[in-house]
């Protein structure tokens, strides 16, 4: 490597091209999901869902469904821009704030470079690896036979999604001390922009929310129907601006420096310090409480859509005949919205599992492990700490999850107990110790990228359980997805056998990644 730029790419090359293949792989299976479903005619009588508030508040607005790219923008788009706001803002802490911290950034700055020109080098390539992700998605939707100048605008937007991801990353590294401090503090700057979108598309009164976030700004662009270019100026032009605020930033503080630190020492604590159990708490806290929060607020916002969704269903029986069609007939109740909604927070609590057992990988590369290993428990009881604080964990999440679906759906005026909800959202929870094993066998078999692969695969299978039975996959296929098992309780019953199958192959995957663990080398 003879350059900051080569050094960089070749940091951030394997995230690219892997978020560049998912985000591929999802367009190119949207475009199959409408052709299966009758293209235009057969999408024609979904318009009065596309237009009901819950439904815009949580895919977007769009006037019509006459094309598979503008199918794609509705069904996949939103969640698609925000998979690639986060990982552009994890990727640009990654590339700043991390290299402060273990002082690397240092060595880069030595000699005819200096801190401006690293900066400058490392936010470029950034950008470069954005319109990576926007060229593949352009790509398949142009292989696809959609409009090109559609195909460009919904390009451009994935690669505004990333700008903004990577500003945000870049700003917070400046403000924020150290990576995982800085790292958190973008994921909830991309969050609240989520969230404002969310709101800003739940009425007609609040559509003005939509000039306060970028996803705003991508949807008003408006790919595959009557579009807005003018939105793309603020979309693209706002993280350039950012990029200057972060420059200046730099300018006035010291190298490893920012206006806020989590301090290295401080007053003593011993609180939760005296056993691997509690301690794998304590590291973690922060996690928990990021976590906790964001689905208690999600939770009421879809609770709060219960009422819009429900009174479509009431007045429209050609929608109803429409759900019952698409296999989403339980919609046409509060009941039926709340459990088919926690049927997609499931995805939420699988990301929180694996995140928090493959903290374990990253500690253990960074080399903090060394001294704990070293004076303190066996790594059994190590991970195993892990794995229980991990069940603690998502147990508090669900929790507040269910009191903020019924919390929301109060606020709306439906009335459904507490006790319903909470089975909807107990019932999402049972692929949770399915997925501890996973993460247990990443950890043990690979440990530097047991996240981003752990990651990758939750992504996939909720895809192929989403879309496999639009497309008339194989049942070989179907069977073997996890969230296949899932059912939207208390609509329908609890699928037992299923399930006990999805956990035992779960435990038989933990055996084995703990066994490679206890045995394997540390990681250096």
């Amino acid at each position: 490597m003879t350059s900051v730029r080569a050094v960089t790419w070749r940091e951030l090359r394997a995230s690219t091209v892997l978020v560049s293949v998912l985000v591929a792989g999802v367009v190119a299976i949207g475009l199959q999901s409408f052709n299966a479903s009758g293209g235009a005619i057969g999408m024609a009588g979904l318009i009065p869902l596309v237009r009901n508030p819950a439904v815009a508040a949580l895919y977007g607005r769009v006037a019509t469904l006459d094309n598979g790219g503008v199918f794609v923008v509705w069904k996949m788009g939103t969640f698609l821009l925000l998979t690639v706001a986060v990982w552009a803002a994890l990727g640009a802490t990654r590339a700043t704030r991390s290299h402060e911290d273990d002082g690397s950034w240092d060595v880069l700055v030595i000699g005819r470079r200096d801190r401006f020109s690293v900066l400058r080098t490392t936010t470029l390539v950034l950008a470069e690896t954005g319109v990576v992700v926007g060229t593949a998605s352009t790509l398949v939707l142009l292989v696809g036979g959609q409009s090109p100048l559609g195909s460009l605008y919904f390009g451009l937007g994935v690669v505004a999604a990333a700008w903004s991801g990577a500003v945000a990353g870049l700003l917070c590294a400046q403000v924020a001390a150290p990576r995982r401090s800085a790292s958190q503090a973008a994921m909830f700057v991309v969050v609240v922009a989520f969230f404002l979108r969310v709101i800003a598309d739940a009425s007609a009164s609040t559509l003005w929310l939509r000039d306060l976030s970028f996803f705003g700004w991508v949807e008003k662009v408006g790919a595959f129907q009557p579009s807005d270019p003018l939105a793309l100026i603020p979309a693209l032009a706002g993280p350039v601006l950012v990029v200057a605020v972060v420059w200046w930033l730099q300018g006035r503080r010291d190298a490893g420096g920012a206006l806020w630190i989590h301090a290295d020492s401080a007053a003593a604590r011993p609180l939760l310090l005296r056993s691997a159990w509690t301690f794998a708490w304590r590291e973690r806290t922060s996690v928990w409480r990021w976590w906790t929060a964001g689905l208690f607020a999600f939770g009421m916002i879809l609770g709060y859509l219960t009422h819009s969704l429900v009174a479509l269903a009431s007045t429209d029986p050609g929608y109803v005949e429409l759900l019952n069609r698409f296999g989403f007939g339980a919609m046409v109740t509060g009941v039926g919205f709340i459990a088919l909604s926690a049927e997609v927070i499931s995805v939420a609590f699988t990301f929180l599992v694996m995140s928090w057992i493959a903290s374990v990988a990253s500690d253990e590369v960074k080399g903090r492990l060394d001294v704990a290993w070293a004076t303190g428990p066996p790594r059994s009881q190590w991970v195993m700490s892990v794995v229980v604080s991990a069940l603690a964990a998502v147990t508090c999440a669900g929790a507040a999850t269910t009191v903020g679906m019924w919390l929301g759906e109060r606020w709306s005026g439906t009335t459904l107990s507490l006790w319903v909800v909470a089975q909807a959202v107990v019932s999402s929870l049972a692929l949770v110790p399915f997925f501890v094993g996973v993460a247990l066998w990443l950890v043990g078999r690979i440990p530097r990228v047991a996240f981003a692969i752990g990651s990758v695969f939750i992504l996939v299978a909720y895809v192929v359980t989403a879309l496999g039975p639009i497309l008339k996959w194989p049942t070989l296929v179907l069977d073997a997805d996890p969230f296949h098992y899932l059912r939207p309780v208390p609509v329908q019953t609890f699928d037992l056998t299923g399930l006990t199958g999805v956990t035992l192959v779960g435990v038989a995957l933990a055996a084995l990644g703990l066994r490679h663990y206890l045995r394997r080398d540390v990681v250096a």
